[in-house]
């Protein structure tokens, strides 16, 4: 029976070091690079597999160090660690997790609102004051030119993108077309006379050329952006769009 047990937790869950199956809802803080929140057990803990504490997995050992992985809409914890019948991935309550910051899931919270809106964002190819580094490149690429420059209030950084839209252009090329109006069966010779017409005419064809229509000039402050300028012509508005800086998810 212990067996089987076992062969039903292992087979159930996500391996120790395999990929995580999202669930809807949860935070994962691999989203945030958190690969090293671990804590202590406060003692011998259920797990389940799923979120809603349905499918019992096991019990976790005590006295170990679990690795927090998500967190579910509920405050549930799914953690990584030891459980009697071996090596489980799965959902404990959160009184079993000692240590963790009281602010640690409002945080969360507001990190992954915030990342969800700076994906759409990079989805559409926009930057919004407030975005980093990194999500600018996300978005836009790399930029055309930058500069950088370092104070006392920081380093400075500027990027400056050119955006192209694509023209039709049509292009005609000489060509020589036949045609076949008719063929005469000659049975006595078992030969065909073929009647045909040929003429020259153009042949049409389509091409887009890139066409520079604007410019944008994202500055940074300390990694964040701080101000977008823009020419006519570009895809942000002068209303660009403002988004909270990263959330601060060290303990």
């Amino acid at each position: 029976m212990r067996a089987i047990l076992a062969a039903a937790i292992l087979a159930g869950s996500t391996s120790w070091a395999g990929p995580i199956v999202r669930e809807p809802g949860v935070i994962y803080l691999s989203d945030f690079e958190l690969t090293d929140a671990r804590f202590p057990l406060t003692g011998p803990a259920n797990c389940y597999f799923d979120a809603n504490m349905k499918r019992y997995a096991g019990t976790l050992r005590f006295p170990q160090r679990v690795q927090l992985d998500a967190v579910s809409p509920a405050g549930m914890y799914r953690v990584r660690g030891n459980a009697r019948q071996g090596g489980v991935a799965a959902w404990i309550e959160p009184q079993f997790l000692d240590g963790v910051p009281e602010d640690l899931v409002p945080r969360l919270r507001a990190a992954d609102e915030r990342r969800r809106e700076v994906e759409e964002l990079i989805a559409r190819n926009e930057v919004a004051i407030g975005m980093t580094l990194d999500e600018v490149g996300r978005s836009l690429g790399k930029p055309q030119k930058r500069s950088s420059t370092t104070n006392r209030e920081g380093s400075t950084q500027k990027f400056e993108y050119v955006r192209y839209k694509l023209v039709p252009q049509t292009v005609y090329t000489p060509t020589y077309a036949q045609t076949v109006l008719g063929i005469t069966p000659d049975p006595r010779w078992r030969l065909e006379t073929v009647v045909m017409r040929g003429g020259y005419g153009l042949n049409a064809s389509t091409i887009y050329v890139k066409v520079p229509v604007g410019t944008i000039n994202v500055s940074f402050l300390n990694g964040i952006v701080e101000s977008i300028e823009e020419s006519e012509g570009t895809l942000v508005g002068a209303d660009a769009s403002i988004v909270v800086p990263p959330v601060n998810l060290v303990w």
